[in-house]
């Protein structure tokens, strides 16, 4: 979610001159977005819930402070309205083969924003990484994305 959230602030704050997205979301979906009623009042009730992260499959816990905080800021979280706004360089990075965020999300992200430059590079949703990285050398398509980025940043 990092490169949402990056284009979320440069909205908001006008001392980012620059921003560079890995995989960015184009929107801030919820899991909580197809809850009955019944499971919603329960995370009220508890105060937590649990939903699978589909990449990693770790059980993540969900405060229902999340929900309060998410409804009070909708405006804030809406990144297509944010990118729009942006008059500053962008470069936009995404893995063609990214199930994660898929590469579409990317391409409307550039469909909002025509000024922002579009990188691909035939991968996933983490450019060929794996955790814990115990090689010296990056990935291919992560070193691509690398030296774009840092191309873009000192241009």
């Amino acid at each position: 979610m990092g490169g949402g959230l990056a284009i979320l602030k440069a909205a908001e704050d006008d001392r980012i001159k620059k921003v560079v997205s890995w995989a960015a979301i184009s929107e801030c979906k919820t899991p909580w977005g197809s809850w009955d009623a019944e499971k919603m009042e329960a995370w009220k009730q508890s105060g937590v819930a649990y939903t699978t992260n589909s990449r990693t499959n770790q059980n993540m816990p969900l405060r229902y402070q999340l929900y309060l905080n998410y409804e009070q800021n909708l405006q804030r979280l809406d990144i297509k309205n944010s990118i729009k706004k942006l008059n500053i360089p962008i470069l936009l990075c995404h893995g063609t083969l990214d199930g994660s965020v898929t590469v579409d999300k990317a391409r409307d992200l550039k469909e909002w924003q025509p000024n922002a430059k579009l990188f691909l590079v035939e991968s996933d949703h983490v450019f060929g990484r794996k955790h814990p990285w115990l090689e010296s050398n990056l990935p291919a398509p992560m070193q691509a994305v690398v030296d774009k980025s840092l191309e873009f940043l000192n241009g």
